[in-house]
């Protein structure tokens, strides 16, 4: 083989493995971009393990930052409903949500649109220990399945004023003690992958090796 076709054969490979970890990452992150109403965030409300799914019964902050959506409706009451996001593409109806999800507080954004609520418990769903469900039911949020909050003023009319938070997946636990609480976000073994991608490099280039000093030999 030619030095230069030797060049292009390792660029290659290392095309492959730039590409292999960046895909990665675009699986484990969430919709937020494409999605522009996923305007809030929701995060751990106490000391939680990065890069883990939330853990059912866990309590979590839900933050909406000043926005145009929810300012009109300052002072109005609203409501956080658990909704199915498959593939974390925000809901379109409201047979995505669960209506035993809704919290149980009286919520009012603020003049700007802002709003923080800082007791907000995240089921995995369908859920028989805390609302009777059957486990045959939907909604379905669980870590095969991403989860997004609705934050708005009526969600079985998704035509009324409202917000979604980032896409997240939640671990179902015994008795939704939110044990081992994570941060949301889907367990990607980028560890495992890194190695397996490196073997192989380095595979193909002892076999490259030992297929030239052959050549060599035989000429």
């Amino acid at each position: 083989m030619s030095f230069r076709r030797r060049a292009v054969t390792i660029a290659a490979a290392i095309a492959v493995a730039a590409a292999v970890p960046v895909s990665l990452l675009a699986m484990a992150g969430t919709a937020g971009a494409a999605n522009p109403l996923q305007l809030a965030t929701v995060t751990p409300g106490e000391t939680a393990t990065a890069g883990t799914p939330f853990s059912s019964g866990q309590v979590v902050t839900v933050n909406v930052p000043a926005n145009s959506i929810l300012s009109p409706v300052a002072g109005q009451n609203i409501v956080v409903v658990e909704c199915a996001a498959p593939g974390g593409v925000d809901p379109s109806v409201p047979s995505a949500c669960d209506p035993n999800s809704v919290s149980g507080d009286s919520l009012t954004p603020n003049a700007d649109g802002s709003l923080s609520y800082s007791n907000y418990q995240l089921y995995s769903l369908p859920n028989a220990k805390a609302f009777g469900e059957s486990p045959t039911g939907t909604p379905v949020c669980n870590l095969a399945n991403q989860c997004v909050l609705y934050i708005g003023t009526n969600y079985g009319d998704f035509t009324q004023p409202h917000v979604f938070t980032q896409a997240f997946v939640i671990n179902p636990t015994a008795n939704n003690t939110g044990a081992n609480p994570g941060d949301g976000t889907p367990e990607v073994p980028l560890a495992l992958g890194l190695p397996l991608l490196a073997t192989g490099i380095v595979g193909g280039s002892v076999l490259y090796n030992r297929r030239r000093r052959s050549s060599d030999q035989a000429a």
